[in-house]
């Protein structure tokens, strides 16, 4: 098709946007800064402009014969001034879909006055995913993520008060080997304040060139084992007391393997009604880890031996 040779596809969209129509409205993250992080390491941070936008979102709609849902790319789109405007321009230009979805940075939230926020909202963005990975303040220093525990929640309330759905990411194993209990406690206890709609667990997986995998092999920083990693997603999950809320595993990062065979692959439920059953999918894990003599591999190993060329 012609069009894919001008088509300024996103390179990145959350596992759950798989089947998302997807048009970028800006280019690379405005932050770029996390040590964990090699999405847009070689993208120079751009804001679209509106006919650009506004001429790929025409291409789109030649492209996607009929879709349900959309994901604006790239990072941060609310740092985009006229963002309302091509919200209403996409809906208007897709009648048919019923979600639209995009990346968003705890501090953009914050730097926006409500009244924008609303009136994206309105336009008929939906749904913000937001990056917390973790809830402990010393975890988001070395992650260097540029907010602190209480912006997250600030960040999540006030997105939610615009009318947004709110989708934050807890990255597993961010703790390292040193603080896994308190990455784990105090994660909950920022997801408690901040009441999103879902919870989305990834794990640290890092790659090479990224700053905290420098750390990692000077010996700075220290990964959590595959036994540790499941008792802080244990100690996680009992610890949340979020209600009507959606927690999932959706990433093939957190799956550990044993013999060439996945021993384990997330946990998954409504909070709080599946809760008691996501523990108990825990303590199969963990009993099976530590009663049986199993070489366990996560995806930090996998990595490592080639098994993953891209996460």
């Amino acid at each position: 098709m012609r069009y894919l040779n001008t088509y300024d596809f996103p390179p990145y969209r959350p596992p759950n946007e798989a089947e998302s129509a997807l048009i970028r409205i800006t280019r690379g993250c405005p932050w770029n800064r996390c040590t964990f992080c090699f999405m847009y390491k070689d993208i120079r941070f751009k804001a679209k402009s509106l006919e650009d936008v506004k001429n790929d979102v025409n291409k789109a709609r030649q492209i996607y014969k009929t879709t349900e849902s959309i994901f604006l790319g790239d990072s941060d789109n609310l740092v985009h001034k006229e963002l309302p405007e091509i919200v209403l321009y996409i809906k208007k230009t897709f009648p048919e879909v019923k979600r639209i979805t995009a990346y968003a940075r705890a501090k953009t939230i914050l730097k926006r006055k409500m009244e924008f926020l609303k009136a994206v909202r309105k336009a008929g963005l939906d749904r913000l995913h937001i990056g917390l990975e973790s809830g402990d303040a010393k975890v988001l220093d070395w992650l260097y993520k540029g907010a602190r525990p209480e912006e997250m929640i600030e960040a999540g309330q006030k997105a939610r008060k615009a009318g947004f759905e709110v989708s934050f990411y807890v990255l597993s194993g961010a703790g390292g080997r040193e603080r896994w209990k308190e990455h784990a406690l105090n994660s909950a206890r920022v997801l408690n304040k901040a009441k999103p709609d879902f919870i989305r667990l990834r794990t640290l997986t890092l790659k090479h060139g990224t700053p905290l995998k420098d750390k990692l092999g000077k010996g700075e920083f220290e990964i959590t084992p595959p036994l540790e990693r499941l008792k802080e997603v244990r100690l996680f999950v009992e610890n949340l007391t979020v209600e009507k809320c959606f927690l999932a595993s959706d990433h093939v990062t957190n799956y550990l393997w044993a013999g060439g065979a996945v021993i384990y692959r997330g946990v998954a439920g409504k909070l709080p009604e599946d809760k008691k059953t996501m523990i108990e999918t825990l303590d199969q894990a963990i009993g099976l880890i530590e009663s049986e003599n199993l070489e366990i591999k996560d995806s930090n190993r996998l990595y490592e031996e080639g098994f993953f060329t891209a996460l």
